[in-house]
């Protein structure tokens, strides 16, 4: 490899009320926004920030972020578009353990998976009013 590239994936897009989006400060009403994950070649390695949401799991736990996701978004056809695939990737950074940041994790078994040990910590300890924490 040379040189770093930067790409930007296309993960599908997820809707929630503008009150959690402006910190309940409004304006109220549906606010749909991208999900997003960064590819990052380097000569160290390919690594991907952040991975999305697991479509499945919000149909299943979380239907009022009504995802919009086809199959051309999941983060395996996105890598094939650049000649990947799911082995290819390195290293996995999770932002934080927010469902729409770490929900493509179970696509990267060969990664290795890097977060801050206090993300970690906290995705242990998530409090009941929090809609964006995984619920296994």
């Amino acid at each position: 490899m040379t040189g770093t590239k930067v790409y930007l994936l296309d993960g599908g897009t997820l809707v929630i009320d503008g009150f959690h989006a402006f910190w309940n400060r409004g304006p109220g009403g549906e606010v749909r926004f991208p999900c997003y994950s960064v590819l990052i070649e380097h000569a160290d390695g390919r690594y991907l920030f952040d991975t999305g949401y697991d479509f499945d799991h919000v149909m299943r736990v979380l239907p009022f972020e009504k995802p919009i996701q086809d199959q051309t978004q999941l983060l395996p056809a996105q890598l094939s578009r650049l000649g990947l695939k799911t082995d290819d990737i390195n290293y996995v950074v999770n932002s934080h353990y927010h469902f729409d940041h770490c929900g493509g994790n179970k696509h990267f078994r060969k990664a290795c998976t890097l977060c801050h040990a206090k993300e970690l910590e906290a995705s242990g300890n998530c409090q009941p009013s929090s809609i964006w924490a995984i619920r296994t």
